[in-house]
């Protein structure tokens, strides 16, 4: 059964137990679905803006521009592009390390596309990692920490600026800690998460105002 049958099902079946049933029902699906994996989901710059000034058919060509341009490195570090929302990617990678290097990979790789081209054809990203368990339905993901890295990439992350949760930083080798600077904190899940941003590439731009999320 593919996975998202298989979640499908087991959804169906939750509705008709009780809650230890559902406890236990859960433990089983969570242990079939289940993978450990480093999410990275990424957001483009003044999305909105770019379509009402320039249309939304330019804004694609620009945005399909970009995935081409990154589609390789992806595949370099072992990710995978897990689909494409709106002007976002949601990419998963098999740990922190790859997926952070993926990333600043991706970041000079954009900035080279970039390079001479006046504004309108630019396209600018800002990044959100996380680590941890998630439902891998092939197509999609489900997790917080999935959830908590599409918060950082599309609420928080200013363009260009790479920024971690807590679970995708603990799980970072020493090599890479030594580029983490503080990023703040936010309050996502209702209690304070650090936020740390990975370091090392251009400094990114000034905060501009995000748009609105539920």
């Amino acid at each position: 059964m593919k996975p998202a049958s298989l979640l499908a099902a087991a959804l169906r079946r939750r509705e008709r137990l009780a809650a230890a049933g559902r406890e236990k029902l859960d433990v089983r699906t969570h242990s079939k679905l289940d993978r450990t994996l480093a999410i990275v989901y990424t957001d483009t710059d003044d999305f909105t803006v770019r379509v009402a000034r320039h249309g939304m058919m330019h804004f694609l060509m620009i945005f399909a521009r970009g995935v081409r341009a990154l589609r390789p490195i992806v595949a370099r570090h072992r990710g995978r592009l897990v689909k494409v929302e709106a002007d976002s990617l949601l990419l998963v990678f098999p740990d922190v390390t790859r997926a952070c290097r993926a990333v600043i990979a991706m970041a000079a790789a954009l900035e080279r596309l970039n390079r001479g081209k006046p504004e309108s054809e630019r396209v600018e990203f800002s990044f959100g990692i996380g680590f941890g368990a998630m439902l891998d339905l092939g197509k999609d993901v489900l997790g917080l920490e999935v959830n908590l890295a599409s918060k950082l990439g599309e609420d928080r992350a200013r363009r260009g600026e790479i920024l971690l949760t807590e679970a995708a930083v603990a799980a970072l080798p020493a090599s890479l800690r030594s580029r983490l600077e503080p990023g703040g904190e936010v309050e996502f899940t209702g209690r304070p998460m650090k936020v740390v941003r990975l370091a090392g590439l251009n400094a990114p731009a000034p905060r501009r105002p995000r748009r609105a999320s539920p």
